[in-house]
């Protein structure tokens, strides 16, 4: 939650030709207005008139004033955090609520994008590991769906990373930040983890494995789905929901991280 992911929340909105919600687009502006304030005034002295002159000195004493060497905590700085961080606080706070309409937006790409991944392991049983070799002799439909379904991997991705940057520049990780397992975000049903269950090797820092996913069905569940999703599962006895690896942790970049390779 801070102003990198919620300045790159705004160029993917841009990028797939979605409004950038009102209250970052405001958040922003303001966020440059308060750093250019912090610049010392620049231009020709000789030109100004006394007044212009005694604010000039004002503005430039107050900017670089600075007696002990902290710079940090003088001149215009604190000012600065300050309001970069009421900011921060007040655009989360404001935006949260415009996101769900942004994800339903989004649901008719994803289901299109990720169709041809869908109709390949449901048709003809091709998986992650399935490779060409094990194709090559099958029918036409198969080998058309190994490729179509190659391509869907790829497809799918831009959306399915703009969609858990949602959650990680707006604080709404899936399970509180504990895990970076961000499943949950595209299970239809209850085909999602909590450690790492439906990625590749089980590690979050590498890519959801779409092809696990299907066996529940894939949707891009909109925030208050998500929510209803955990509270489901939380409601349940522990022996039932709770996987072996719940509680590890998985570093990784906000979003998907490396894109892993696709079988030959």
């Amino acid at each position: 939650m801070n102003w990198h992911l919620i300045r790159a929340f705004a160029e993917r909105c841009n990028a797939f030709g979605t409004a950038v919600p009102e209250p970052i687009a405001r958040g922003l502006h303001l966020v440059d207005v308060a750093d250019a304030h912090a610049a010392t005034p620049a231009g020709r002295v000789l030109d100004l008139t006394d007044d212009e002159l005694r604010d000039r000195v004002t503005d430039i004493s107050i900017r670089l004033h600075d007696r002990d060497g902290i710079g940090s905590n003088r001149g215009m700085a604190p000012g600065v955090r300050a309001v970069h961080e009421a900011l921060r606080r007040e655009v989360i706070r404001d935006t949260v609520p415009l996101l769900e309409a942004i994800i339903i937006e989004l649901q008719p790409r994803f289901d299109e994008a990720i169709a041809p991944l869908v109709d390949a392991a449901q048709r003809f049983g091709i998986s992650y590991d399935t490779t060409s070799d094990a194709v090559i002799d099958q029918d036409d439909g198969m080998i058309a769906a190994f490729r179509a379904a190659k391509k869907s991997w790829f497809a799918v991705q831009p959306i399915a990373s703009f969609r858990i940057l949602m959650s990680t520049a707006f604080g709404l990780e899936p399970t509180g930040g504990l895990s970076k397992d961000f499943s949950v975000l595209f299970a239809a049903g209850d085909n999602w983890g909590q450690g790492g269950k439906y990625y590749l090797e089980g590690k979050t820092q590498s890519h959801l494995d779409w092809f696990a996913l299907v066996a529940g069905g894939l949707r891009l569940n909109g925030i208050s789905d998500v929510h209803t999703k955990i509270q489901n599962r939380r409601a349940r006895p522990i022996a039932q929901t709770v996987e072996p690896d719940a509680e590890l942790l998985f570093p990784e970049d906000p979003f998907f991280g490396p894109l892993p390779s696709y079988p030959s």
